[in-house]
């Protein structure tokens, strides 16, 4: 099954999210690596969370979403629920950094 081909069956359907899911997955692996460069070069705990920052992601998603035929408003969202995640993560490596324990073994999203 090629990708522009349509599944007719559930077999089908999964073999495809399954494909996908093997290129997300070290996608947003990678990804989680930025917020521990990102923890490690901020200052200060307040610049964790960057409020522009997130309305940049969001407006520059949808129109992405948009130029792939895709619904922006459900990128939005999924990406609003990573990006409080990856927020979190990186709150979490920044006391971390503060601590001393540095160890991305030692922060567990």
């Amino acid at each position: 099954m090629t990708p522009h081909t349509t599944p007719s069956t559930m077999a089908e359907v999964r073999q495809r999210v399954d494909a996908l899911d093997d290129a997300i997955v070290p996608l947003l692996v990678a990804r989680s690596r930025c917020m521990h460069d990102a923890a490690r070069i901020k200052r200060h705990a307040h610049e964790v969370r960057d409020e522009a920052r997130i309305e940049t992601i969001v407006g520059r998603v949808r129109t992405l979403a948009a130029e792939h035929g895709g619904d922006p408003a459900l990128m939005e969202a999924l990406y609003r629920q990573m990006m409080e995640r990856f927020i979190a993560y990186e709150a979490q490596l920044f006391a971390a950094k503060e601590r001393g324990t540095e160890s991305p073994a030692e922060v567990r999203p």
